[in-house]
């Protein structure tokens, strides 16, 4: 059974075909199934590049839980969040202050909780205007 895995198997395999088929359908037949093969292949990349874009929005939704968290560090220049401790933003390099009003609590917007740098008026997460 071994012999029919390897070429003879495939050579067996065509014969058998063109008898069934025919020589002058085996093109056609040959063209149908790359396009079935096609139409199925573009598919699944479909619903992969769906559940890519679910899986990323998914994690920009639980990265706004993140941002919200005290300890973070904004860049006031480009938004960039970053770990405490990190003298200077990884994207622009300016230097990081940390997110405290005058009382000592953390600016976040009021309607999607985004951790927003001193002196914004506008969320860059969601366009709300800020107090």
């Amino acid at each position: 059974m071994e012999w029919l895995m390897g070429p003879p198997g495939l050579i067996i395999l065509l014969v058998i075909l063109i008898l069934i088929v025919g020589p002058k359908q085996l093109p056609k037949l040959g063209k149908q199934l790359g396009s079935t093969m096609k139409s199925v292949r573009t598919g699944l990349d479909e619903m992969n590049a769906e559940m890519k874009t679910e899986t990323q929005s998914e994690g920009a939704g639980s990265g706004a839980a993140a941002a919200s968290t005290p300890d973070l560090l904004v860049c006031a220049h480009c938004g960039t969040t970053a770990a405490p401790g990190t003298k200077f933003c990884p994207e622009c390099g300016s230097p990081f202050e940390a997110l405290q009003s005058a009382e000592g609590t953390p600016l976040t917007c009021g309607k999607c909780g985004t951790v927003v740098a001193p002196g914004t008026k506008f969320c860059p997460e969601c366009g709300a205007t800020l107090l």
